[in-house]
């Protein structure tokens, strides 16, 4: 089973590279939870530990090993699905804590991922990428009080493969789109 949800607007092979990205970061993470969220359309990097905003006018970033909830708007969440090991299989279940809710960005401040989980995956990828031509996938990784974070544009104008990275080398993740296979998936 694959995690990201596949629709007409979005470019097949830009699914099918995010969907190695992410198995090889399951495998070797190996996470508890995984969260996967898809927005509407291609967002930059500048969203990758971004906290929200004080007072209308100041941006806050999370430059710490406390990260927060990116602040999308709920209207850009097309899906949100939740998934936990269960064994040596991901199941999916009911998330009973949506990730993205309608508040004031300065509340989002306090909406910390390890309220969430303290050992998760959680994904952020774009739709729409068959029509913009390009497309955004981003990590959270959390394992107890260790955060990593990372951000990749792929584009139609280089085959689907990386154009921009934050947080990973560029060399790494297009490393793992070269591979030939998905690999084992442990998804139920």
């Amino acid at each position: 089973m694959k995690l990201l949800t596949e629709k007409e607007n979005d470019n097949q092979i830009f699914i099918l590279n995010c969907e190695k990205i992410i198995q090889n970061r399951i495998n070797l993470w190996n996470p508890k939870d995984i969260y996967v969220n898809r927005i509407d359309n291609w967002f930059d990097g500048k969203w990758m530990n971004y906290a929200g905003t004080e007072l209308h006018a100041i941006s806050s970033w999370n430059f710490q090993d406390i990260l927060t909830i990116p602040p999308f708007h709920p209207n850009r969440v097309e899906s949100s699905e939740f998934y936990q090991k269960t064994s040596e299989q991901y199941v999916k279940k009911e998330n009973q804590n949506a990730l993205h809710i309608i508040q004031e960005s300065k509340d989002n401040l306090k909406r910390f991922i390890s309220d969430f989980s303290t050992d998760g995956l959680f994904i952020w990828y774009s739709g729409n990428s068959k029509t913009n031509d390009r497309g955004t996938l981003m990590l959270y990784l959390i394992k107890e009080s260790e955060t990593k974070t990372f951000y990749i544009t792929l584009t139609g104008k280089k085959n689907w493969n990386v154009s921009q990275t934050k947080g990973v080398l560029i060399k790494e993740i297009q490393s793992i789109i070269e591979e030939s296979t998905v690999g084992n998936n442990v998804y139920n």
